[in-house]
């Protein structure tokens, strides 16, 4: 039987420049490399989904991905629709914001050590409003199986999108990227959260220290998630791998990760 994953959220073009170091105030750098590609939490959630709903990115799947979001009537929305296209996910309800640019993201990479700096403009995410997702049928048709979300585009459509999915009986994913406190209903009947380090330790007020100390106890965080109604829960630890707790299970999971610690770090949510 086919099922639908329904993405909803953010479509950035990404400006990446690779440099030795960041500049100083007032200081020019030569770069080491620039480029541009698609971006965005909600297009690379889609683009993971489609990816991992297939046994290579030809081979037909059950799985229909699916992305909401809506782009700027510029240069970079064509090139972001394509994009996610030839991903095979469903583009049908992607709109064009009239008089919006689409969603960049100017990233700075230091070369020797991987940490990176974002300037991101949001564009025609911010497009995206709370009244446009009451009904089910926003959700996109048919309805979906799976809503996933990010913070990407603005805070309040994201709290509707989450009321009207619950309400209508529909899955939701969850990664509070970038983090800031949420209302306590959010977690009651949601059934997956992922987070990161920092994620986690903003939203369960804890200093980033702390939960980044050698050996703190993941449970703790993870069963407080829990306590207030979350379902599963995934904390990505970048190199370190990953720790997962399920609702009705005593203990969680510590993944330990299985790639190098370069490649851990840019896909564990870090």
């Amino acid at each position: 039987m086919s099922k639908t994953i329904t993405i909803i959220g953010s479509l950035n073009t990404d400006l990446v420049t690779l440099t030795p170091r960041v500049p100083s105030g007032g200081e020019t750098l030569t770069a080491t490399s620039f480029s541009t590609g698609p971006g965005g939490k909600g297009a690379n959630q889609a683009v993971a989904c489609a990816r991992l709903s297939r046994a290579n990115p030809t081979a037909p799947s059950s799985i229909t991905v699916r992305m909401l979001g809506s782009v700027g009537a510029d240069e970079f929305g064509p090139e972001m629709i394509s994009s996610l296209q030839s991903s095979l996910i469903d583009t049908s309800s992607i709109t064009v914001a009239e008089g919006q640019s689409t969603g960049v993201a100017v990233i700075l990479v230091e070369e020797n050590t991987g940490e990176n700096r974002i300037l991101l403009s949001p564009g025609a995410n911010h497009s995206l409003l709370p009244s446009s997702f009451t009904s089910l049928s926003s959700l996109g048709v048919p309805k979906p199986d799976l809503v996933i979300l990010q913070l990407e585009i603005p805070l309040e459509t994201v709290l509707q999108i989450i009321k009207t999915a619950k309400g209508a009986g529909v899955d939701v994913l969850l990664n509070p990227a970038p983090a800031v406190k949420l209302p306590e209903d959010v977690f009651k009947g949601l059934g997956h959260l992922i987070v990161n380090e920092s994620e986690a330790a903003i939203l369960t007020s804890r200093s980033v220290a702390d939960v980044e100390a050698e050996g703190f106890d993941w449970d703790v965080v993870t069963s407080e998630f829990l306590s207030k109604g979350v379902k599963n829960v995934i904390v990505t630890l970048g190199s370190k791998g990953a720790f997962f707790q399920s609702s009705g299970v005593e203990k969680g999971v510590f993944c330990k990760c299985r790639e190098s610690k370069e490649s851990c770090r840019y896909n564990s949510g870090r």
